[in-house]
């Protein structure tokens, strides 16, 4: 019934990377999925950039950073505070940290299938007692 073990990975089993700009990140890599962890240096303009296959949403955890995207042949731009998360698509993107302290954004990425899944992820819970939990060790 319930025989699938969580799954961790400490930041040391990540693949560390620090770009030419000087941005950190930990990526962290599976199957179905990559998360990784960045952290961009104050003042930092990264480059120019597309995804044709992944799906790539950030959030930003600390400080604030500038999605800069091309809508109708111009540049635009959001800026983004903690906690907001952005769904870059298949845009051409950056993202910038034009602060004088460095800002920390987490990604997902992940290749997608053109499936709406929204109600299996809204109502995909199933919620025990402990009661039940003491139950269900009792019988293993």
């Amino acid at each position: 019934m319930l025989n699938n073990l969580i799954e961790t990975m400490s930041k040391s089993e990540s693949i560390f990377a620090e770009k030419e700009d000087g941005t950190k990140v930990n990526y962290y890599i599976f199957p179905e999925f990559e998360v990784h962890l960045n952290t961009i240096p104050a003042g930092t303009i990264q480059g120019w950039h597309t995804h044709s296959d992944i799906e790539e949403i950030l959030l930003v955890n600390d400080g604030e950073i500038r999605v800069e995207t091309i809508v109708d042949n111009k540049k635009t731009y959001k800026d983004c505070q903690k906690g907001e998360l952005i769904r870059m698509n298949q845009s051409l993107h950056r993202i910038l940290n034009l602060h004088n302290h460095e800002a920390a954004f987490s990604v997902f990425r992940f290749v997608p299938q053109g499936i709406d899944h929204r109600e299996k992820i809204k109502n995909d819970k199933k919620s025990y007692t402990d009661d039940e939990v003491e139950a269900m060790l009792k019988r293993m």
